[in-house]
């Protein structure tokens, strides 16, 4: 099962911007680069009690490809974090990029565990036993304000369950923001969205319909585009709705076919073995479709095949029409040149996300690096290595293409005598094919 891994980030534009020399490439720049205009963001925040007074966070840029890291301070993750929570460490859940506002799940602090109340029972030799019966601490949801630098404790709901991972986060037209969710019981037309609104303080339950009643929803983003939020499901498709409508109607999108389908088991496991092989994301203002697949002949052969990488754009969101972008076999990026200057080795690579401007640009990693292809062109456009943890591997969930706010991108061009974020590795690789000044 394919399962949505959560994300977090931010920065604080009031205090002073922290210079350091960029890391050492094969060819040293030979002056001071313009910030970039995006950022390749670690969905895994870093946590330090060491922040600027009043700070609830900070943030480290770096020029893609290498990774921009937020760092949390104990109002957000406390100092004893309860062992017992659901969540273990601070994770992204959601962005809404228009208002620079990102949702953050981080474990609670064990003096709020929920009390536990005892219940006496006589076992079979006849001997009574007081046992202690408490709920699993839920994680704390933060939203991150990013222009302010502030961590907003978000209430919790009252439902009785209430999975936070299919929340999603987006601006308010009159300002402020909305946080909504999809909850729904397989089996049944009916669902609901659960809605936090900054404006009243509240939750409130609206009535949606559930396009696919038989379906098991597992959503691996939730996506703020075209002033609407979108559940992202890579095995079924699509939901959006516009969460502000007294009666926001869910509509549907389905995915593209794959290239080869084959099923060897029941239908909803085959969709999610398919799942994995496919990511979508925003570029260009369009919802991509990325998949990776392989001749099924070479199915279960070791490294050394090469796999096929589709992307396809959501042309039309009212049809559900999808057009063919590309289709590129990585045996001939292997055998570009710039993949062997590189000295990346012919091993599968992992998709790590779409160029946020550029939907022939994609990101992979492979090994200890992060590189951007090309991909009409076949060619290895930049690469770095990533110091992302391994632990349970890398994937498109581990980093999230971030547009930086103008505002933030006008500070950094200046003094940045205002700016809370450390500006590290501007003069990064864009200019050199590879830098492995981190191995």
């Amino acid at each position: 099962m394919g399962l949505r891994n959560l994300l977090a980030m931010l920065l604080n534009p009031k205090h002073i911007l922290h210079r350091t020399q960029p890391l050492h490439s094969l060819s040293p720049p030979t002056r001071a680069m313009a910030p970039p205009s995006w950022v390749i963001l670690a969905t895994a925040p870093r946590v330090s009690a060491d922040l600027p007074p009043a700070a609830d966070l900070s943030l480290a840029l770096a020029a893609p490809p290498r990774v921009a890291h937020l760092t949390l301070g104990p109002r957000v993750f406390p100092a004893d974090p309860d062992p017992q929570a659901r969540l273990a460490s601070p994770c992204l859940l959601a962005a809404d990029p228009s208002s620079a506002r990102f949702l953050v799940l981080a474990p609670p602090s064990v003096a709020d565990r929920p009390p536990t109340r005892p219940r006496v029972y006589t076992g079979p030799s006849g001997v009574e036993r007081t046992v202690h019966i408490g709920r699993v601490p839920e994680p704390n949801c933060f939203l991150l304000d990013v222009p302010a630098a502030t961590a907003s404790r978000v209430p919790d709901p009252d439902c009785v369950t209430f999975n936070w991972g299919d929340l999603g986060v987006i601006a308010a037209p009159a300002g402020g923001y909305m946080l909504a969710g999809f909850d729904f019981i397989v089996g049944s037309k009916d669902a609901e969205l659960i809605c936090f609104s900054s404006q009243t303080g509240e939750w409130v339950t609206k009535d949606v319909r559930n396009p696919l009643r038989s379906w098991i929803w597992n959503f691996r983003d939730v996506v703020s585009h075209d002033a609407k939020l979108w559940w992202v499901d890579t095995a079924a498709g699509l939901l959006s709705c516009d969460p502000f409508a007294d009666h926001p109607v869910m509509a549907y999108v389905p995915l593209p076919k794959q290239d080869k389908p084959r099923r060897r088991c029941c239908y909803y496991c085959s969709e999610r073995a398919a799942a994995s092989r496919r990511r979508v994301m925003l570029s260009d203002a369009k919802f991509r479709c990325v998949e990776m697949s392989r001749d099924h002949k070479a199915e279960g052969k070791a490294e050394g095949v090469a796999p096929t990488v589709t992307v396809r754009t959501l042309a039309d969101p009212e049809k559900a029409e999808w057009t063919l972008e590309y289709k590129v076999a990585f045996a001939d990026i292997w055998a570009a040149d710039s993949y062997k200057a590189a000295g990346l080795p012919e091993k599968d690579p992992v998709v790590a996300l779409i160029h946020p401007n550029n939907p022939g640009v994609l990101y992979f990693f492979v090994d200890k690096f992060l590189f951007g292809v090309d991909m009409r062109a076949k060619v290895v456009l930049e690469c770095a290595p990533h110091d992302l943890s391994s632990e349970g591997g890398v994937s498109s969930s581990s980093v999230l293409a971030w547009e930086l706010p103008p505002a933030l991108t006008a500070g950094l061009a200046g003094d940045g005598s205002d700016a809370s974020v450390k500006e590290e590795e501007f003069g990064g690789p864009s200019n050199n094919l590879i830098d492995r000044s981190g191995e």
